[in-house]
């Protein structure tokens, strides 16, 4: 078990270094390679923790908790590397969905000329507003659309990440 915790810690410790890393550059895009260079650095400190501990009397190889749970924790590393690169990039995506969201969440209610004239570059934004009234994340009364309490917590998932990576609105 021990080694599990270790190795979730270490992927925390690489998310922190490169939201740091983020923040600071200024340089907009995404910065997904850094973050695989700061994973394999981190992976690689897993790696020589394991090494060093292998023969080492305080972890016993033959408990609970030794053997089965080396390589596990490193797989369980490795595949949250994807996960976090997946969430990652949803931050810098401009999504139809993702302006709607954003736009009533920042906006209020709003109608749909509304809706069209903030977001005027897209040309399927109807078929996507349809699809999130008909998700629930946004309702629709009187002309006008608004979060549900659905949306309203994805639009604010949304910011807190944006804002944690230091992003500005839609990029």
């Amino acid at each position: 078990m021990f080694y599990i915790v270790f190795a979730v810690a270490l992927f925390i410790a690489s998310v922190i270094t490169h939201i740091f890393f983020c923040r600071r550059v200024v340089k907009t895009g995404l910065h997904a390679k850094a973050f695989i260079f700061t994973a394999i650095i981190f992976f690689g400190v897993y790696a020589l923790s394991v090494l060093a501990l292998w023969h080492s009397p305080v972890l016993d190889p033959r408990s609970l908790w030794g053997l089965p749970f080396r390589i596990t924790a490193g797989l369980i590393f490795l595949l949250l590397v994807p996960v976090y690169l997946c969430f990652y990039v949803l931050t810098q995506l401009t999504s139809p969905s993702k302006k709607i969201l954003l736009s009533i969440s920042q906006r209020g209610a709003l109608s749909r000329a509304d809706i069209l004239a903030g977001i005027q570059e897209e040309h399927f934004i109807m078929t996507r507003l349809n699809d999130l009234c008909a998700s629930g994340c946004v309702a629709r009364t009187n002309d006008k659309h608004s979060l549900t309490s659905e949306g309203q917590k994805i639009a604010a998932i949304l910011n807190l990440m944006q804002s944690i990576l230091g992003r500005n609105v839609g990029g």
